[in-house]
């Protein structure tokens, strides 16, 4: 049996993926972390070798156009709030510097989300997303916008299960246990060590916390039609609560990365 997990970047993808790759530990499963190319794709379906193989591809990467993945007997897209899915995805750019080396431009944008947290309304995610974004050289923030489309059109393409990210969290996997066949449902999913980075607040709804009023503006306009389509409700009032600094500014500045390596030795 062939499964696959699809999904945009920061939507819950690995945290599905390890619970589906823990639920099949008791069979012969190979495991494939984020091709995005056709060909590397179809290698995967055409493994004789072993009795189940689980491959995680992120939307975006792979698009509706890559015919291959039709081709899979489990094909699932999970999907979250995608203002949730903004918020994280802000964050995890900080993961480029440790890459890069940046320190000056991890320092800058370390400080503007330092006072993102002490005054929420005054610093507003879009500009604090096109700061960020900037600096380590990505897209701004109307990527979004093509990412939506895309993700639609890789439904309308291949026409998946639907797994929401917040179902999951509230442990109602019913629906999708019913769809793979396997017993999902039970004690928290624990990720790998190795791919510890990915994992922030394992809950859902503080784009609350962190959207300002003119966010909350642009999102319900921009948006509407991608909310409405996952049915998620445009939002109203931002939450008067403080950001919590664990998953915001620690976060972004663990002591450890994917390879053991502390942030100042690969920055410095």
């Amino acid at each position: 049996m062939n499964f696959l997990i699809a999904g945009l970047a920061k939507s819950g993808t690995t945290m599905l993926f390890s619970r589906i790759q823990s639920a099949l530990s008791g069979s012969d499963t190979a495991c494939y972390f984020e091709p995005d190319t056709e060909d590397a794709i179809a290698a995967i379906l055409d493994n004789a070798a072993a009795q189940n193989t689980l491959t995680k591809v992120l939307i975006g990467r792979v698009k509706s156009t890559t015919a291959v993945i039709a081709e899979f007997d489990r094909n699932v897209m999970i999907y979250r709030d995608p203002r949730d899915q903004f918020v994280s995805m802000l964050l995890y750019l900080f993961y480029d510097f440790q890459l890069s080396g940046d320190q000056a431009g991890y320092d800058k944008c370390y400080a503007a989300l330092e006072r993102k947290l002490n005054d929420p309304e005054a610093v507003s995610c879009i500009d604090l997303w096109n700061t960020v974004s900037a600096t380590v050289g990505r897209a701004p923030f109307n990527v979004f916008d093509n990412l939506h489309r895309e993700q639609r059109a890789y439904f309308e393409a291949f026409a998946p299960c639907r797994a929401r990210y917040e179902q999951l969290l509230d442990n109602d996997w019913q629906e999708l246990e019913n769809y793979l066949g396997l017993t999902l449902s039970g004690d928290d999913t624990r990720v790998p060590d190795e791919l510890k980075r990915v994992t922030r607040s394992k809950g859902y709804g503080d784009w609350r916390l962190w959207l300002t009023e003119s966010d909350i503006q642009t999102t319900n306009e921009q948006w509407d039609e991608n909310l409405a389509w996952l049915n998620y409700e445009p939002g109203t009032a931002q939450l008067n609560a403080p950001i919590p600094r664990e998953t915001s500014l620690d976060y972004v500045s663990p002591a450890e990365y994917e390879h053991g390596a502390r942030r100042d030795d690969l920055v410095a």
